[in-house]
């Protein structure tokens, strides 16, 4: 049987399903990895700008772990660093079509600084630069060691499928006890994108949960709002890490719960005309009911 924990391309098999990514999700330090020059950390120097236009140029299409669509970044895996970035799309004639992704770094940053004050237990990444490279929004942050939960899942008993979820959940309710600040009335991200309803950042669908109506929630704190499979790093049957943090915001419960259920997770609708057994279909559908838990529980 497949060790759930395997980061050895070598030693993943032919049928796993990320089998054609071996480096996507899966990451144990090695003597030979990439690491970055620490005296260029969020440094935007002309010589540091100078070393992160290097790093770039190492992402190639051999590790790039997630190919965007146009106006996206690509997600590459660089030994120790995992780097987002657009440099090998083409640009449309002069201009970029690059979606402003400086709002979303900053959130992320922000929201990491705040994640780090409840979260002893999980790891967040550091980030090491974010900033323009050739007229391109760039990110660089540690890569951490360990397993993405979606990609340890087939090799998981039903019992460890639970363990993980209810660790998520205290996760969760331990993000829950960050308040906003008192002058925030309405539901934010923590670092507020202007254009956050037109730039394509977003699912439309999200937009309308998150911002429209009235647009405030008596328990709004903080939270992930990203809280799917991939997001949660995993080792030996704890949850490790938490990363991409850029949708993290100040949200009530049950709202950032109705965005998971609509957006972040598959549904069961979806597989109304696929012949399924109930018992494959809740595999699938057993991380949607993430939210489904009194927020006061602990």
């Amino acid at each position: 049987m497949t060790n759930p924990y395997e980061t050895d391309p070598e030693k993943i098999p032919s049928t796993d399903p990320y089998a054609d990514v071996p480096f996507y999700g899966r990451y144990r330090p090695r003597p030979g990895d990439f690491r970055v020059d620490l005296q260029h950390v969020n440094s935007h120097s002309t010589d540091s700008l100078r070393y992160w236009a290097s790093v770039v140029s190492l992402c190639t299409e051999e590790n790039r772990i997630y190919p965007a669509d146009e106006g996206g970044r690509d997600v590459f895996a660089l030994g120790s660093v995992i780097v987002k970035s657009s440099h090998l799309h083409a640009r449309a004639g002069a201009q970029s079509t690059e979606i402003d992704f400086s709002y979303a770094d900053a959130n992320e940053h922000r929201a990491i600084t705040l994640a780090k004050t409840v979260l002893k237990d999980v790891k967040v990444p550091e980030i090491y630069f974010a900033g323009k490279i050739n007229g391109r929004q760039v990110l660089v942050q540690e890569r951490l060691p360990g397993v993405a939960l979606c990609v340890a899942r087939p090799y998981l008993s039903r019992d460890q499928r639970d363990s993980y979820k209810e660790q998520a959940r205290k996760i969760l309710h331990q993000l829950h006890t960050i308040k906003p600040p008192e002058n925030l009335q309405a539901r934010s991200h923590v670092v507020s994108d202007p254009n956050i309803l037109s730039n394509g950042r977003i699912n439309p669908l999200e937009g309308d949960i998150l911002f429209s109506g009235t647009n405030h929630d008596p328990d709004m704190s903080f939270m992930h709002n990203d809280l799917t499979e991939s997001n949660c790093i995993v080792d030996n049957g704890i949850i490790v890490g938490l990363i991409d943090w850029e949708m993290a915001g100040f949200f009530g419960w049950k709202t950032a719960g109705e965005v998971h259920r609509r957006i972040r997770t598959p549904q069961r609708e979806h597989f109304v005309n696929v012949n399924l057994r109930e018992e494959q279909l809740q595999g699938i559908l057993y991380w949607n009911d993430l939210y489904d838990q009194d927020v006061s529980k602990n």
